[in-house]
């Protein structure tokens, strides 16, 4: 008589180690999904290698000014920047949508005006010009005491505040609508026939 051979069930799958499985694969594709972001952000952070702008005073010329000492405390200047910028970027072009130029003695507006639009090209040195009208702004406090104590024969010391708003363009990448904001500090307006030494500026982008 055959003795019938008793055979083992399947052995079943365990389905916790399916989903470690499972969990394993979504890691390392998640894991290689990060390693090709950061290796192609610091690809073209290497080729673009981007640079700080630099600003600089060139001159400014005031004419036409005069400072009312009775009550009213008014004060009216024509004042005529020429400014200088460098794109030291090897592959980064600049183009300023809008720029604010303003003229203040510390935290007071003397005058105001729109800068011209410029188109900023890689490796390039540009100047512009900004003309500014000051007409009766009226000054009080420590801003009347610290333009009378800076206005001589020798000029006026003012400070230039740029604001812009540009475009800039990293080989085939574009980031549209930053902010630069450049200050200059302790800048001397003189009359005409006067000499004029060379500021620069602090600049944030």
């Amino acid at each position: 008589m055959a003795i019938a051979k008793r055979c083992a069930p399947d052995a079943e799958e365990d389905p916790w180690d399916a989903h470690s499985t499972i969990m394993t694969w979504a890691s390392s594709i998640l894991l290689a999904i990060i390693f090709l972001i950061v290796l192609g952000v610091s690809t073209i952070w290497l080729t673009v290698h981007p640079r700080q702008l630099q600003y600089a005073v060139e001159d400014v010329l005031v004419s036409n000014f005069h400072l009312d000492l009775n009550r009213s405390h008014l004060v009216t200047a024509n004042f005529s920047i020429k400014m200088s910028t460098n794109n030291s970027n090897h592959r980064v072009t600049f183009t300023y949508e809008s720029m604010n130029v303003s003229v203040k003695i510390r935290d007071r507006i003397l005058a105001s005006a729109n800068g011209p639009p410029l188109f900023h090209d890689k490796d390039k040195f540009k100047e512009f010009r900004v003309n500014l009208t000051s007409n009766n702004v009226e000054l009080h406090g420590s801003t009347l005491k610290a333009l009378k104590e800076t206005n001589s024969l020798e000029g006026i010391k003012i400070n230039v505040i740029i604001e812009a708003r540009v475009k800039f363009k990293a080989l085939h990448w574009k980031q549209d609508h930053c902010r630069i904001q450049i200050f200059c500090g302790e800048v001397e307006a003189h009359s005409q026939g006067k000499a004029f030494k060379q500021t620069n500026c602090d600049v944030e982008l």
